[in-house]
């Protein structure tokens, strides 16, 4: 792991996996900037890292926002080595009780927040000849699982958005993407079912930071967990289905 004199933007860093990640990267020598929509929180994180980090307030769902940012911290710093998107909203909830307007937010923060971030950060990478774009989905968005709309939509959608990024960009820009199984976060402590190995955030940082000088496209962890999502995102849908409709079923009676 070398971040040693690295400038690194993390967005989604007042809580959970990215104050994590921020908390592991410090140490190392990199100088972060720190966004997310709590100012308090990220000043905070800042006053007890070592060395010197910025913070800068952001919600990602406006185009404005983050573009103003990445000019920012590019105009005074001079480069941006690495940018981490892990923002996300979350509400567990069954279809016919999902409200619209959250669902319209989920897919701004989730989705197009991303792609926010990805057309203000492109010309920049473009001109370094050098940088990372580093993106968190969810296992979530591997296939459509029982009450976890807008959400898995959301994810899915970027998942396939780096997918095609990663096809489109220079290979002198490193794009990555994160797919996490369960983490113990405040998202996660909404859901009222079992949650199998469910990892700490720190855990979950440590296979970010690992992962990002590693030549894989995809970060996935806890790897037990996620291969099996991934084997059940690759059955025929007669037996995907048969899956879902049992979890969602065994939902409904705990219910």
């Amino acid at each position: 792991m070398d971040f040693q004199n690295e400038n690194i933007w993390i967005i989604g860093a007042s809580s959970g996996i990215g104050e994590a990640t921020a908390r592991l990267l410090a140490p190392e020598g990199a100088t972060l900037f720190l966004s997310a929509r709590s100012e308090d929180k990220l000043r905070k994180l800042k006053n007890t890292l070592r060395g010197n980090h910025y913070v800068h307030p952001l919600d990602v769902s406006s185009r404005d926002d983050v573009f103003k940012v990445a000019k920012t911290i590019k105009e005074k710093h001079g480069r941006i080595d690495r940018i981490i998107f892990l923002a996300a909203i979350y509400e567990p909830t069954a279809i016919e009780e999902i409200d619209p307007a959250f669902a319209e937010k989920t897919f701004k923060v989730n989705m197009l927040g991303a792609l926010h971030l990805t057309q203000a950060l492109i010309p920049i990478l473009e001109t370094q000849k050098k940088g990372q774009l580093v993106f968190c989905a969810s296992v979530a968005g591997y296939t459509g699982l029982p009450y976890g709309q807008p959400y898995g939509a959301s994810k899915a959608a970027l998942i396939n958005f780096v997918e095609s990024l990663a096809a489109e960009v220079e290979d002198y820009i490193d794009i990555k993407l994160i797919n996490p199984g369960f983490v113990k976060t405040a998202l996660t402590d909404k859901n009222d079912f079992d949650m199998p190995m469910r990892i700490e955030p720190k855990e979950a940082a440590a296979e970010i930071v690992k992962g990002l000088n590693q030549k894989p496209f995809e970060i996935h962890f806890p790897k037990k967990f996620t291969y099996v999502m991934k084997l059940v995102a690759a059955l025929p849908y007669f037996l995907n289905l048969a899956i879902c409709k049992t979890i969602a079923k065994k939902r409904k009676e705990k219910a």
